[in-house]
Parts: C-alpha cells; structure tokens; sequence
C-alpha cells in the first residue's frame, strides 16, 4: 500500500458514506473482507454482511459530513483518524472522533477493516 491507493480508498469511502451509498461497498470491500465496527463487538463477515450493515446506515443516518488524515501506511496497513457527523433517525445530532486501521490487498480493495471512536451526541 501507498499514500494514493490509501487516500483514494479513504475517498471512496468518504462518497460512500457521505452520499449513503451502499452500492460501493463492492468497490471498497473484497467479497471475504471482515469488519469489525467495535473492538468488543463480532466483525461483519464477508461482503453481503458489511453492505447489509451500510444499508442500515444510509435509512437512520443522514447529512452526514467526514474528514481524515492519515496517521501511518505500512505495506500492507493504512492507519487513519477521522472525524465525522451526521443527523441520526432526523433527530439526534452525532460527532464521532476516532481510528480506521485498513487493510487492503493489490486490487485496492480492503480485507480487514477495524475502527476505534468515541461519540457524543447533541
């Protein structure tokens, strides 16, 4: 991995998110990719899992906004902070602050993905 495969998939993701589109999960994740959404918490197990998880996320979350930074790559491993905000269930204004450690194979697409991040609610 280099810094513009990992900042392109980090942009990739940033569209996902921000537009609430599960369909490019597909472009983002390999067909056997686990996500793990919280350290203590059973990862989403292969790619219908994780677009299930998405799907979830486009219908209760909305206006959402994303930033990050890249702390470290490795050749094999992004690490990234991020900061994000959305609008939960029309009501519940959301800030989360945390860690995306990545892991992505030749084809760009991500086999390990784990997040760390705190939220607080307004």
């Amino acid at each position: 991995m280099d810094h513009d495969s990992f900042k392109a998939w980090l942009d990739l993701y940033s569209k996902a998110w921000t537009e609430r589109n599960p369909e490019l999960i597909r472009d983002l994740f390999a067909q056997d990719a686990k996500y793990l959404e919280k350290p203590f918490s059973a990862p989403f197990d292969g790619i219908d899992s994780i677009i299930q998880y998405w799907q979830g996320v486009a219908q209760t979350q909305k206006d959402v906004s994303f930033q990050y930074k890249i702390l470290a790559i490795t050749q094999d491993l992004g690490i990234a902070h991020f900061t994000a905000s959305f609008l939960r269930n029309q009501t519940t204004q959301i800030k989360l602050d945390g860690i995306f450690l990545v892991k992505l194979n030749l084809q760009n697409k991500c086999t390990r993905f784990e997040e760390w991040w705190q939220s607080q609610k307004n």
